[in-house]
């Protein structure tokens, strides 16, 4: 009696057929035995696979919509990282490149980097001009920027440009919530300069970036929300995360110019007298009018969020 020979695994054929093709250079019908073994097991191994697939096809946005679910681990390794890295910059998101590098250094991207980014400027001027024209308009418009637009904004822009755009915007600025995105995407991109910013109350103020931090790391932001916590957690966590959530708020549209750490316990306490005096506490109400300089910011600010509705 003969012996059987065993049958490979559905998976073991998909991969062998698609390396096949791939070697072939028959992309295409590589792309589809490979999303037939994503689909069956989706691990890190099998998604280079299909990302290097879409890539060789020239189907950057999918490539990198597989590539970003697996960011983590394409970023962990130096082979794996500059691949990621290389798809990013076939995407024009030098940016988002700049900002990678500040924690995965790595000198082959940054020339390549450097290389795309001079090209960029010498052939884009008119992308230049629709970029400022863009910028002009979410001035005036005065509203929230939605992540998807200032996705594509920021497409196409070397770190040069980006940040001449942002110090002539920043000392005119009238929106109030994009302001704080152009700060923190200079502050991510490691740009170390000082640079002039309109506050809220329309004041010029020199922002030193290399003293900087995100919002999220400011002493001011952990601080007040610590002593919010303290004062309502206990009695009313809803009431706690509700006033948490304003105050912070309100300090990303004051960012980068954030009250001194030595006020933040009386922003802190004029949050809690605000929310008991809007319960009919009398007594609140009196102590209110300690924090006159406090509440006329705040004022400024919840103005600022009415419009939106």
């Amino acid at each position: 009696m003969s012996e059987l020979i065993p049958f490979p695994e559905k998976e073991e054929q998909l991969l062998a057929s698609g390396t096949r093709k791939l070697l072939a250079h028959d992309y295409l019908a590589a792309k589809k035995d490979f999303e037939k073994l994503y689909e069956q097991t989706n691990t890190f191994d099998h998604v280079q696979l299909l990302v290097e697939s879409y890539r060789l096809l020239g189907d950057i946005e999918r490539a990198l919509y597989y590539a970003e679910e697996y960011q983590a681990e394409y970023l962990g390794q130096e082979q794996t990282l500059e691949k990621y890295l290389h798809l990013l910059l076939l995407d024009e998101q030098y940016l988002t490149v700049h900002r990678l590098l500040q924690q995965y250094p790595n000198e082959k991207v940054q020339r390549d980097l450097l290389l795309l980014e001079s090209t960029q400027d010498l052939i884009g001027e008119q992308t230049y001009l629709v970029k400022e024209s863009q910028l002009q308009l979410w001035d005036q418009q005065r509203l929230p920027i939605l992540g998807n637009q200032w996705h594509q904004w920021l497409k196409r822009l070397s770190l040069t440009r980006f940040v001449s755009l942002a110090r002539a915007y920043l000392v005119r600025s009238q929106n109030p919530f994009l302001s704080p995105k152009l700060v923190e995407m200079l502050l991510s991109c490691g740009v170390k300069e000082t640079i002039f910013v309109k506050t809220i109350a329309n004041q010029e103020v020199d922002i030193d970036l290399s003293k900087l931090q995100p919002l999220a790391q400011t002493p001011q932001l952990q601080l007040l929300l610590k002593l919010i916590a303290e004062k309502w957690e206990n009695d009313d966590p809803q009431m706690a995360e509700a006033i948490a959530l304003e105050a912070q708020a309100h300090l990303a549209l004051l960012y980068p110019v954030l009250p001194e750490i030595t006020a933040i316990p009386d922003w802190a306490q004029s949050y809690h007298l605000e929310y008991r005096a809007m319960f009919g506490d009398e007594q609140a109400t009196i102590q209110l009018e300690k924090y006159p300089e406090i509440h006329e910011i705040k004022q400024i600010l919840r103005e600022i969020y009415q419009e939106l509705f």
